[in-house]
């Protein structure tokens, strides 16, 4: 641990823009009721103005009169190893950077932004949570987090293409579109691989899957190394350059919609005719346009509700289009949770936290909130567009033993199919 380096680091990320952030925040605390950590467990540190107090602590202290000040006279003190221990388990363990917080914020300061860049320091202090830390260096070294390697992928192309009878390109240059997914995906939820390979090929979409660009999970995104963000971006937007695509689809996964959708252009080169969009987006695009046929009214029978991800429809503002998708499959069972849409309670194991094992209490408190909600609406079926979600709720599901049916989007979509 380097407490030095965290610093120096603080001071890199704060320029003018930082700066302005931190001067306009009037600790208020209005964010704190924003935060699903904070509200299921009260605990002060939680707050999302508390945890960028290290950045804030920083920025006053190196750069402006009154910091400097306060320091000097020992009304403030310098930022310690301590400090860099305790805010660790605040930014890790306890955010899922899903920036709800940002919305009630009256002064419009872009808290997750910030608490990314406390992470930023942390990373570059070493200070990563060992599990965190381990995914991260298995992908970088084999590839994936979940050590979805050459061989283990090809593996499981070969076992969803026989077994759900699916035709699964791939490398095929050429193809217009290039579909890129999740580790979870593949070892986890593989019917995904299977249900998204069936609605793309109904839809006639000349697509392709890749053998370099396997993986679309960022886990240097979640620990906050830009290097490491970059690694893995390049690794899914070189491949799509050498393949010709035109289109890049990210799966159901929000965190790495968020990285190579947005954070790519601000870190790296992305090609300036490359789209960069997610499966949400293309499912109702395929609907509305009549490129596949959906049996109308094949979920009714039983409430059914949407769990809004934080980084696909909060921020991507996918918000619409799955419900355009689910009013056409269940028109008289689907029922919406309260607060949704840009307002959601996040499912709490977003940003790295459901593979942070000491955070698990942590994150079963939060999905306590998700827990009032479903009883609220009576919903018997829960679907989403996020992988990670998906196995935040299917462990919660079994946790706290619900009665509840998770599902997600592509799947529901892919077993509705008018051949």
């Amino acid at each position: 641990m380097s407490t030095q380096t965290a610093l120096n680091t603080f001071v890199k990320e704060t320029g003018g823009w930082v700066a302005s952030q931190l001067e306009a925040c009037t600790r208020c605390g209005l964010c704190a009721e924003a935060c699903h950590f904070y509200q299921a467990t009260g605990v002060p540190e939680y707050a999302p103005v508390w945890k960028v107090d290290l950045l804030r602590r920083t920025y006053q202290q190196r750069f402006t009169l009154s910091g400097k000040f306060k320091l000097a006279l020992g009304i403030d003190k310098p930022v310690s190893d301590q400090d860099l221990l305790d805010w660790s388990k605040y930014v890790y363990e306890a955010c899922t950077v899903c920036n709800k917080c940002s919305m009630v914020c009256p002064m419009g300061i872009d808290l997750g932004t910030l608490i990314h860049d406390v992470r930023a320091g942390m990373a570059a202090a070493d200070l990563v949570p060992a599990d965190l830390k381990a995914a991260v260096e298995l992908q970088l070294k084999e590839g994936s987090p979940l050590g979805v390697t050459d061989d283990v992928f090809d593996d499981r192309l070969e076992w969803v293409g026989d077994d759900w009878e699916v035709d699964m390109p791939l490398d095929k240059k050429g193809a217009e579109t290039l579909v890129v997914f999740s580790s979870i995906e593949i070892m986890k939820f593989p019917q995904n691989l299977a249900a998204i390979a069936e609605i793309l090929n109904a839809a006639g979409e000349n697509w392709t899957l890749s053998s370099k660009a396997r993986e679309v999970v960022n886990f240097g995104y979640y620990e906050g190394s830009r290097e490491n963000t970059v690694i893995f971006l390049r690794r899914i937007l070189d491949h799509a350059v050498e393949l010709g695509v035109k289109r890049v689809v990210v799966t159901e996964c929000g965190h790495a919609y968020d990285a190579l959708r947005w954070t790519a252009y601000n870190i790296t080169d992305v090609p300036k005719d490359l789209e960069i969009t997610h499966i949400t987006h293309l499912l109702a695009e395929y609907v509305s346009s009549g490129r596949i046929k959906l049996k109308e009214g094949s979920l009714n029978g039983g409430t059914i509700t949407f769990h809004d991800a934080c980084k696909i429809q909060r921020k991507g503002g996918h918000i619409q289009e799955p419900r355009q998708v689910l009013k056409v499959l269940a028109p008289d069972s689907f029922k919406e949770m309260t607060p949704n849409k840009e307002e959601a309670i996040c499912c709490g194991g977003g940003g790295g936290v459901i593979a942070i094992k000491e955070a698990d209490p942590n994150r079963y408190a939060a999905f306590e909130l998700k827990i009032e909600q479903l009883e609220n609406v009576g919903a018997k079926t829960v679907v989403m567009a996020c992988s990670n979600c998906r196995l935040q709720f299917t462990d919660c599901v079994q946790h706290f033993d619900l009665d509840v049916k998770v599902a997600g989007l592509a799947q529901l979509v892919a077993d509705a199919l008018i051949e």
